[in-house]
């Protein structure tokens, strides 16, 4: 009975850190959910530790995952499934922890553990799954400036290390652990009021975001292509139109979304002409979102890419996806999974991984391209950064998930980067949402999902870099590593004297 009712405690905390994230998003809810689970796996067995992970971390992810019932409910039930295990393992080296080091020790391992897990999730297997980590549901929070200081990495920390210091307080109602307890949450929302980006820049560039929609959403929402690609270019003319009479700043830049021509436009001379046409009539390079064939092995391999269109020469520059989404892009065991599975026929040849960062240079301004899932991706973000982008564009096709929370979720993940890389991020999607985030994570303009329109904003090009994008890699580090240490330390005293309960 106390096993069972530990069980239905953690799932009611899988719901809580579910209402962290959109459609919901009350940021405070991740670490009192948190909370919860950490007091019913502190000093408990292994095997409670494990299970009760599983549960908190499969109620938590089905729910965030409502959005996956478009493609079916099985893949809803096995991505949560297999997000939950990440989780239980989380809660058995939790309980292990708690059972054979100082309670202090104990917090700083714990703390540890969530972001070993986020580190490894978001890279392994098949180049991992970083949606629905615990800082992407504080970008509304009062911790998220943390991200500026120390990297979306040391934002998860400080969600456990709240939760956790609390569960010692109440533990143990001491002096001493309920001063420090106080003292971590107080640092841990006043610090941040501290922070400021600096948000000054010497250029901005015009940009014009073009969100056209599509004839349909769900899974046969990119199959009506042409109408896709004519949406968009309708827009941009009525854009041009509004720009010719003086209702709208001429661009430097129109932003097209991810899939906005699923026609190859090096093929066909259709696509080549509606977006020709399109760049010509706003008179402003197009960067454009297209499924093109591979160049080495076009039988079996596509390419998600952004093209830099010119209103006088056409196709220039251009950026591969450099993390295309597993089993959504491209499928691993292909063979033996579409035997399995009918609708990975709609996946008839795998997205290839891009190897050069999304740099491209208009007006001599560098911005970095991230394409849709890549916004979660720290390796891709942190790249475009590393080359010297001043500004993000963010290019996306959510039509396959349309009046669901995914659209929600994906803008949350935005403005949390907004704020780490102190950059502005300017997002073009199909259907929605598409938006210009300041470099403060606020939300200037936007286009609803379902919308269909444009708008045209002064994107600042910044140079300086947030001290968070240098050492985010390097604390992300240091915890997991810390982590690890500690389960050894435990591991190593537990055996040495199995007796003694610390």
């Amino acid at each position: 009975m106390r096993r069972l009712l530990a069980l239905v405690i953690a799932g009611l905390a899988g719901l809580l850190l579910a209402g962290a994230y959109e459609p919901i998003n009350i940021w405070f809810l991740a670490p009192l959910a948190i909370a919860i689970l950490v007091a019913i796996q502190w000093d408990a067995k292994k095997i409670d530790g494990f299970l009760t992970g599983l549960v908190f971390g499969f109620v938590s992810f089905f729910v965030q995952h409502m959005w996956l019932r478009v493609v079916g409910a099985d893949a809803q039930l096995i991505l949560s499934i297999y997000l939950a295990v990440w989780i239980a393992f989380v809660g058995l080296g939790t309980a292990f922890l708690s059972r054979n080091l100082p309670k202090w020790i104990a917090l700083l391992g714990i703390t540890g553990l969530w972001v070993l897990e986020e580190a490894l999730r978001g890279r392994y297997p098949f180049g991992g799954y970083p949606w629905a980590r615990i800082v992407f549901s504080q970008s509304d929070g009062l911790l998220a400036q943390w991200s500026t200081l120390l990297g979306v990495p040391a934002v998860t920390a400080l969600v456990v290390l709240i939760a956790t210091s609390t569960v010692i307080a109440l533990r143990y109602r001491t002096r001493q652990t309920i001063a420090v307890a106080i003292a971590v949450i107080l640092v841990s929302i006043s610090i941040p009021r501290l922070i400021t980006t600096n948000t000054t820049s010497e250029s901005n560039l015009t940009i014009a975001v073009v969100q056209g929609g599509t004839p349909q959403t769900g899974l046969g929402a990119m199959d009506v292509r042409k109408a896709v690609l004519e949406n968009h270019a309708r827009v941009t003319v009525e854009l041009a139109d509004q720009v010719r009479k003086g209702e709208a700043k001429p661009p430097d830049l129109v932003l097209w979304p991810e899939n906005s021509s699923d026609l190859n436009p090096f093929q066909d001379l259709e696509a080549q002409t509606i977006i020709s046409r399109a760049s010509q009539a706003i008179d402003a390079p197009i960067l454009v979102g297209a499924v093109v064939d591979s160049f080495t092995d076009p039988d079996n391999e596509v390419y998600n890419m952004g093209i830099l269109w010119d209103p006088k020469t056409g196709p220039g520059d251009t950026y591969i996806k450099n993390a295309p989404v597993p089993f959504g892009e491209f499928i691993p065991f292909r063979s033996l999974l579409t035997s399995l599975i009918s609708r990975y026929e709609r996946v008839p040849r795998d997205f290839a991984h891009g190897q050069e960062p999304g740099i491209f240079t208009v007006n001599g301004i560098t911005l970095g391209d991230l394409i849709c899932f890549e916004v979660a991706v720290d390796k891709v973000v942190n790249r475009v950064i590393d080359e010297g982008a001043g500004a993000l564009v963010v290019q996306t096709n959510n039509a396959t998930y349309a009046n669901s929370a995914l659209p929600a979720q994906q803008l949350a993940i935005e403005k949390m980067r907004a704020i780490e890389m102190g950059r502005a991020v300017v997002v073009a999607a199909t259907t929605g949402i598409s938006a210009f985030i300041d470099p403060n994570g606020n939300v200037e303009q936007i286009l609803a999902d379902g919308e269909v329109g444009a708008f045209v904003v002064d994107v600042p090009s910044i140079t300086d870099r947030t001290i968070g994008s240098f050492l985010g890699p390097l604390v992300e580090i240091f915890l997991s590593l810390v982590a690890l240490a500690l389960l050894v330390v435990a591991w190593t005293r537990r055996r040495t004297n199995p007796q003694v309960r610390l």
